[in-house]
């Protein structure tokens, strides 16, 4: 059983696959993540199993298919291999399909293989707060903070033994050659589009913050030329207020220039909208910082149009965050300090926790 796409080792699903078959590995089921196999959906399948036309597979959608079903699904194989690229965020939804599959694989004979990868937080401690069961949803099963801190197979290594007991037959093959706090420029790793809007490592990088910005009724740029670098709405008139405001409590680590834009997903679709550029100088920044600092300016810039998206039963910034901490903060005019101090001990902790199980 494979879980992949483009952003593998080899770049192309069908290399892998080729390798497998090479080593005398017969694959019998593919797994499809949020994007789909070959990465190119932009949203779920809403269908529980499909055929792969292109390598003539069943392909199982995760996130569709019933815990029992996965269960039975992953005794049939010896292995499970997981060869993704994620980008460091508890919201990416990866890793919860990591998390899912080690589920289903617990107390079983079946070996979970997973390709390790570098992603664009590997500088960055664990960061943020932990999911509110009330929150729980696909975009945040893992149990780590919102910036993990760990890669694939060291966010691997902890849920194995913190949660699963060792229940897990693991196999992790590392990166050779990286040392932990090179940023991801600076590893000579080619740039792998993980999902359609993040086809560039700078869209990986502000998704950082920017994705945060999913949670308030502006667009973040899906669909453009530079998701999750583009952000606005019809309504940011006059963004230079807002990129001024930010150039005066910001950091040379990056700026902001305003912008004009139409996505073709998500908020806005269709429509032209005024909004920013965030131009990234180097990486060495608080992104849960930028993130707070932004959302709070735009709501005392545009205080008649700025509003917090609601889902069904939660605010979406919550289930992103883990809970309604980060939202009532700025409801509340807390400057940034002030709100980190309220969670400053979990990342300490946290950091301490995942200590044992870093490869790097």
């Amino acid at each position: 059983m494979l879980a992949t796409n483009p952003s593998g080792i080899g770049t192309n699903p069908k290399k892998i696959i080729t390798s497998l078959e090479k080593h005398k590995i017969t694959l019998e089921h593919l797994i499809g993540l949020e994007h789909g196999f070959l990465g190119l959906e932009e949203e779920f399948s809403q269908t529980p199993v499909t055929m792969d036309s292109t390598f003539n597979r069943p392909l199982y959608h995760i996130y569709r298919i019933k815990d029992s079903e996965l269960r039975e699904l992953v005794k049939e194989v010896d292995y499970v291999v997981f060869d993704v690229q994620d980008v460091g965020m508890r919201c990416y939804t990866y890793l919860s399909v990591l998390k899912r599959l080690m589920d289903a694989m617990k107390n079983t004979k079946t070996k979970l293989i997973v390709l390790d990868h570098i992603h664009v937080a590997m500088h960055l401690p664990p960061m943020g707060e932990k999911m509110n069961p009330r929150n729980l949803n696909f975009a945040g099963e893992f149990p780590s903070l919102l910036i993990t801190g760990m890669t694939i197979g060291e966010a691997t290594r902890f849920y194995n033994k913190e949660y699963l007991k060792d229940s897990v037959d693991v196999l992790i093959v590392p990166v050779e050659g990286y040392r932990r706090g090179m940023y991801f420029e600076d590893t000579g790793i080619p740039w792998t589009t993980p999902s359609p809007n993040l086809p560039m490592v700078d869209s990986a990088r502000n998704y950082l913050s920017l994705v945060l910005l999913e949670g308030v009724n502006v667009s973040v740029g899906r669909g453009t030329q530079a998701p999750f670098v583009y952000f606005g709405a019809p309504w940011m008139t006059n963004p230079e207020e807002l990129a001024s405001k930010l150039a005066s409590i910001g950091s040379k680590s990056y700026y902001f220039s305003p912008v004009y834009f139409k996505p073709t997903f998500g908020p806005h679709k269709g429509k032209i909208c005024s909004g920013l550029r965030m131009n990234l100088v180097r990486p060495d920044y608080d992104p849960i910082q930028l993130a707070y600092d932004l959302i709070r300016l735009m709501k005392e810039t545009y205080p008649n149009d700025f509003k917090w998206s609601k889902g069904a039963s939660n605010h979406w910034v919550d289930q992103l965050w883990g809970n309604d901490h980060f939202r009532t903060s700025i409801n509340e005019g807390k400057s940034f300090s002030d709100f980190h101090k309220t969670y400053l001990s979990e990342e300490e902790n946290e950091g301490k926790k995942i200590e044992p199980y870093l490869l790097y």
